[in-house]
């Protein structure tokens, strides 16, 4: 299978469902024999948690053998891509969703996998809509009534994402970067744990993807 330009890569990135990278001879087997294990880097609940069962399970039917379904959060979604390159056979019978913190990583730090070349990149299964959200009750309206406050009382504000180097928590540094602010990083394993902790009254706000959704159409955020 030929894979993707480097540009495409990043295009894709922001959600696609990948496998470690296959053989030849794997592919020339009658496929699947056998079931096949599905593995996502995020908490159960969580937004591409979500997005990622009722696909599951459709595809199920046209494999006509059951697919097992693994969450396995950690590193900021990029712990399971790690173990699928390290231990999972090239076979087929693991694939997993690959977040764009995976491209990161090897800029940020060493890793034991090489995003381009270790997975097979099959198809683009998601994109994201991020927004930030703060409870109905804070005392900020607009988001320029929260930077201007951010910037009046440096270190006041905190923010929960789903861990160090994901999108959202880089995304929130460049804009406190740009704004000459300082904000409060607070990492989880999930925006689960985070919408929890917001709701909660513990940080201040979540930027994120819309696992946000019920709690702003409830009218919580």
């Amino acid at each position: 299978m030929k894979l993707p330009h480097r540009r495409q890569f990043l295009h894709l990135a922001a959600g696609v469902a990948a496998l470690p990278a296959v053989s030849r001879i794997a592919w020339a087997q009658a496929y699947p024999s056998r079931s096949v294990t599905f593995i996502v880097p995020w908490p159960a609940g969580s937004t591409t948690d979500v997005a990622l069962r009722p696909l599951v399970a459709a595809t199920e039917k046209h494999l006509g053998q059951s697919i097992v379904y693994e969450n396995r959060p950690g590193a900021s979604g990029t712990l399971a891509p790690a173990q699928m390159a390290k231990g999972a056979r090239p076979d087929g019978y693991t694939v997993g969703q690959i977040p764009l913190s995976v491209f990161r990583a090897p800029f940020l730090r060493q890793t034991t996998y090489n995003p381009v070349t270790d997975f097979t990149y099959i198809i683009r299964v998601s994109g994201y809509t991020f927004g930030l959200v703060v409870r109905s009750d804070a005392p900020w309206k607009t988001f320029q009534e929260l930077l201007a406050d951010a910037k009046a009382n440096p270190g006041k504000i905190s923010y929960g994402t789903s861990g160090a180097t994901t999108t959202n928590h880089i995304t929130m540094e460049q804009i406190a970067r740009l704004q000459g602010i300082k904000f409060v990083h607070v990492p989880f394993k999930g925006n689960v744990e985070a919408v929890n902790a917001l709701l909660g009254g513990h940080i201040h706000a979540v930027p994120d993807s819309t696992g946000w959704a019920p709690q702003v159409n409830s009218g919580q955020f």
